[in-house]
């Protein structure tokens, strides 16, 4: 789904090119071709071994699809539906779009987000920002105080504490799961019925599976409204004798899953005692899932905004507004470094807020290569969670010192530079997860000192609120007098942060 903010109006879902406000994240092959959103799904429909769909659950592992002879990574499956939603969104507007918000669930980690960022670029989008779901919708609501917020989409589960006031809001904490999602629940409904029609054990190979999946969805949409739905089987089953489904034969279905979710939002509300309740994505209007929660924590709140656009439209909010409504996240994922004895040293907990910044110091035990491992997660190596890179050193000298400096940037994405402070050699990694070293993403260093500006800026007066400004206005005019984003230009930046920190720190 997209959505719009025009300048001094309010955000609206623009449609695609079927005249839909939602596209279907489907991906297929066709031929040599990738294809995605509804054409996709209709693959998906008679051939499933060369459709895929849940995409965004896989991004950042080394699962890869194979079919006819091809194999692709998620990140590769997700570049046609990123540009098919690019290219809907211009033809709204009339006009090119080269920029954008993209909101993803709050428990991504680094890879997540680094190959979320890849897919992107490569799908024509020059600039991007990253915001969580359940932030993105705190913004489309617009309320204050200390709330949480439980985001129950199609693929994934989301819960966040924020607290807003004055146009301020700030994430406290965030707790997610990839395999709890609506479709999940569709699943479950549509093994039900496989079964009432005589089909034994589903084959998820079998074409009418991706059939019965969207008919179970459509079915649990409409036992939203209704107690009972009269379903009749699509031709080719083998019976037209209708199925009664009642409200009750789908809550028995799916309430272990919803048990599951009661469990987070009551470890959430625990922790942080937030005085409201707000539901987003389209399965959390589930009547049972509102009914536990006002049974076991509190009544949820009625939003304005549509539950099933609210991430969307908070989106456009930020790519608008993002500068004038201050959001401060924080860090879903701990950040560390392996150590030689198989140990993980943190560097950034988890709930840390961004943009972040930590500092290691290491020396060399004698002249050689030095290998950094960076992880993500803490404790022994091997629970540590998923290797991020392995930064590889051609030559240190014993006993020389190794500076290492992690920024983490408001989107979440995580560079990190390399100081052999025995002579002047500096090194930049951009890592977005998985893959080879590459080079800075100075769009990404333009934002991390943006953020931190504009932090810093809250604690001047007046006075040096104006000198800023007009600071800024010559950057600015710097920037539009190179070619393009360089170094030289984030250093200036550098000189005007030192120059703040120090004037704050008076």
């Amino acid at each position: 789904m997209a959505a719009h903010c025009p300048p001094g109006g309010s955000p609206r879902v623009l449609p695609n090119r079927w005249g839909r406000w939602r596209t279907p994240s489907y991906v297929a092959l066709v031929g040599r071709d990738l294809v995605a959103g509804e054409e996709a799904a209709r693959v998906a429909l008679t051939s499933p071994g060369r459709a895929w769909w849940d995409v965004k659950r896989k991004l950042g592992t080394d699962w890869v699809a194979r079919s006819g002879g091809h194999a692709y990574g998620a990140e590769d499956l997700l570049v046609p539906l990123l540009s098919l939603v690019r290219e809907d969104a211009e033809a709204s507007l009339g006009s090119f779009v080269r920029s954008g918000v993209l909101a993803v669930p709050a428990h991504f980690g680094f890879p997540e987000r680094g190959a979320l960022a890849r897919a992107a670029r490569k799908a024509g989008f020059e600039e991007i920002r990253i915001v969580n779901e359940p932030t993105a919708a705190t913004l489309s609501v617009g309320p204050q105080g200390r709330f949480l917020v439980l985001d129950f989409g199609g693929g994934t589960l989301d819960l966040s504490v924020v607290e807003g006031e004055n146009g301020v809001f700030q994430v406290l904490d965030s707790l997610g799961r990839s395999d709890l999602g609506g479709y999940d629940l569709d699943r479950r409904l549509a093994q039900w019925l496989w079964r009432r029609l005589g089909g034994g054990a589903p084959s998820f190979e079998d074409p009418r599976w991706f059939h019965l999946l969207r008919e179970a969805e459509q079915v649990k949409i409409a036992l939203s409204d209704a107690r009972t739905f009269l379903w009749v089987p699509p031709k080719g089953w083998g019976s037209d004798e209708p199925v009664t489904v009642q409200r009750e034969d789908l809550e028995r279905l799916i309430s272990p899953v919803l048990d599951e979710i009661l469990r987070l939002v009551e470890r959430l509300f625990r922790r942080h005692r937030p005085h409201r309740l707000l539901l987003v994505g389209g399965s959390s209007r589930i009547p049972l899932l509102r009914q536990r929660l006002a049974e076991r924590v509190a009544e949820p709140e009625h939003l304005r905004a549509c539950p099933d656009e609210a991430v969307a439209l908070g989106a456009a909010l930020f790519a608008r507004q993002g500068r004038e409504r201050l959001l401060l996240d924080v860090l879903s994922q701990p950040l560390g470094l392996a150590q030689a004895d198989g140990s993980v040293s943190l560097l950034l907990a988890r709930g840390t807020p961004l943009p972040a910044e930590a500092r290691q110091e290491l020396w060399a035990r004698e002249a050689g290569p030095l290998v950094l491992t960076v992880v993500q997660g803490e404790g022994p190596l091997r629970d540590a969670g998923r290797i991020l890179q392995r930064i590889d050193l051609p030559f240190a000298c014993q006993g020389e010192r190794v500076e290492i400096l992690f920024k983490v940037d408001g989107s979440g994405l995580l560079t990190v530079e390399v100081f052999q402070r025995s002579g002047t050699s500096r090194r930049v990694v951009a890592l977005e997860g998985r893959g080879d070293v590459g080079s800075v993403d100075l769009e990404a260093e333009l934002r991390l000192r943006q953020d931190r500006i504009v932090r810093l800026s809250l604690a001047l007066d007046p006075a040096h609120q104006e000198r800023l400004s007009s600071l800024w206005g010559q950057f600015r005019l710097f920037r539009g007098e190179e070619e393009g984003l360089s170094q030289e230009a984030l250093d200036v930046l550098d000189r005007l942060i030192l120059d703040l920190e120090r004037v704050v720190g008076s």
